[in-house]
């Protein structure tokens, strides 16, 4: 039916406000909103509806909020309207429907229309309450989904694992610890300690929050842990920087007789690489060929990237080689492995030859140059970046910086301080210490005490302290010597605040205080 026909069958209705005049008009309306749905076409499906002075079946509602929900932040306009038109010519309708619209306004990304159809509803189930739940934890409201979380069980509703699935969500979301251990708490007194699916999230959250043994304590207590909670650990695992446990859980994985995905091939190949284990590495890639996923990308980049991080440049370019293996990322794995072996000869080579390059590729390759002192080809190779791309980030500039320190240029360092300043880059520690070393090498000791007690203030880290005394030792200037004992106070306070240990640069800073 053409869309002038059915506008005219439209208004022939109007003024019928409970039912169309001719049953063949609803049924024809609802099969061309039906065909403009399943075309992808929800602006104009939505449109025909809320023109439409009749009610349709709630099965065709629920579809409308379904798409809503998939189409994300760009439906919200037609969420509003599907609603209206529900409450319109159904002023009480079913909760599940209700529900379904709760669902949409949070995938849409309006909060606010969420809760106020939930504070409107004269009932309510379960579904209306992991509905709100799940709607705070996508909009990074942990507080409040744990508000409504007990609030929920004061009302008499139990949770279930879609409750706390959300609830952990958004607290992980965020790094709520404490929230996180209540809801654990509430998790153990309703019986979920063994369920996979929360146990998993309980993994996810204490793993982020960098308290291990209570994510390992809380794996080992899951019934039958499945692939993504075996993920879960594993990378875990390698971001605490335990690449050999993460390594033996990926084993353990195999005697659970549980297949792994591509992601976990993928952390498991990266852990090899930070620790140099070559040997797991190609036991891990025999593996991978025997369950077919050494064909697989994201699996074939990590491969390249461990045999390259390992030292065994020969297999990482055969891979490299292969068809369908020369994607951006593996481009940018061989020509890291190269350039940081010191062959950045053949590093440059196989970099001018990428057809596609992003900010990690133009790292990787300024990296193996500052790594082996290669100060000119660092410098040509800055001014190439300038004149081809502006996509750099902290790394670039860090990287930077230490190219101007091995040159002592701090001429060229003030003109990248100002980058930094100007195009926000101050608050990153990686920066705040390339600063720091840049002006320490090149004997600009005022600079770098700015650096220190100023810009870097509020991040400062290890590096930074051994970056700044380090410096002030090489010229036998310490606090002591050039007699800023106020400054070396400051600097003893932050050391003990921040917990850390006497390494050689405080113990040669401080055995100098003592001459005094």
């Amino acid at each position: 039916m053409g869309g002038n026909s059915l506008l005219n069958l439209l208004l022939c209705d109007k003024g019928h406000l409970t039912k169309p005049s001719n049953p063949a008009t609803a049924k024809a309306v609802t099969t061309t909103i039906l065909n403009h749905l399943d075309s992808g076409r929800l602006r104009k499906a939505v449109s025909i509806l809320f023109y439409a002075p009749f009610p349709f079946h709630f099965s065709l509602y629920a579809r409308l909020f379904q798409l809503c929900s998939s189409t994300g932040s760009r439906a919200i306009v037609e969420a509003r309207k599907v609603e209206s038109h529900l409450f319109t010519f159904s002023p009480t309708p079913p909760v599940f429907l209700v529900n379904r619209a709760i669902e949409a306004f949070a995938k849409c990304g309006s909060l606010g229309d969420a809760r106020e159809l939930f504070e409107e509803m004269p009932q309510r189930d379960g579904g209306s309450w992991n509905a709100l739940i799940t709607a705070c934890s996508h909009s990074g409201s942990p507080e409040e989904a744990f508000r409504l979380f007990v609030k929920m069980s004061r009302s008499g509703f139990l949770p279930n694992e879609v409750t706390f699935a959300s609830a952990l969500g958004s607290c992980a979301a965020v790094l709520a610890l404490s929230l996180s251990r209540q809801v654990h708490g509430l998790i153990v007194k309703y019986g979920f300690g063994g369920n996979v699916v929360i146990g998993s999230s309980l993994v996810d959250i204490y793993g982020k929050c960098v308290i291990m043994d209570d994510a390992r304590k809380i794996f080992d207590e899951i019934k039958n842990p499945n692939d993504i909670s075996w993920n879960i650990i594993v990378r875990r695992y390698l971001e605490m920087g335990e690449g050999e446990e993460a390594i033996v859980m990926f084993f353990h994985m195999f005697k659970a007789a549980v297949r792994p995905l591509k992601f976990t091939f993928s952390n498991a190949l990266v852990a090899c690489s930070s620790i140099s284990a070559l040997d797991e590495g190609i036991q891990i890639h025999g593996v991978a060929i025997k369950m077919g996923f050494d064909d697989d990308e994201i699996v074939s980049s990590s491969l390249i990237d461990m045999y390259a991080k390992c030292g065994d440049l020969e297999s990482a370019s055969a891979i490299f080689d292969q068809p369908n293996s020369k994607d951006v990322i593996s481009w940018t794995s061989i020509v890291s492995g190269y350039a940081m072996s010191g062959k950045t000869w053949k590093a440059r080579e196989l970099f001018d030859e990428m057809p596609e390059r992003n900010v990690i590729s133009w790292n990787a390759m300024l990296a193996g140059y500052t790594r082996y002192s290669q100060w000119e080809e660092a410098v040509g190779f800055i001014f190439l970046m300038r004149n081809t791309t502006n996509n750099i980030d902290q790394v670039t500039l860090g990287l930077i910086l230490k190219v101007c320190a091995g040159l002592s240029d701090v001429e060229l360092g003030k003109q990248v301080h100002g980058f930094i300043y100007r195009h926000g880059f101050s608050s990153s520690i990686f920066v705040g210490n390339g600063l720091l070393h840049m002006y320490s090498k090149c004997g600009k000791m005022r600079s770098a005490k700015t650096a220190w007690f100023h810009q870097i203030s509020h991040w400062r880290d290890r590096v930074s302290s051994n970056a700044l005394l380090s410096s002030y030792a090489r010229r036998g200037r310490t606090c002591a010597n050039i007699f800023a004992f106020e400054q070396g106070k400051q600097i003893h306070g932050f050391m003990i605040r921040n917990g850390y240990t006497m390494d050689t640069p405080f113990l040669l800073f401080f055995s100098r205080m003592l001459r005094f």
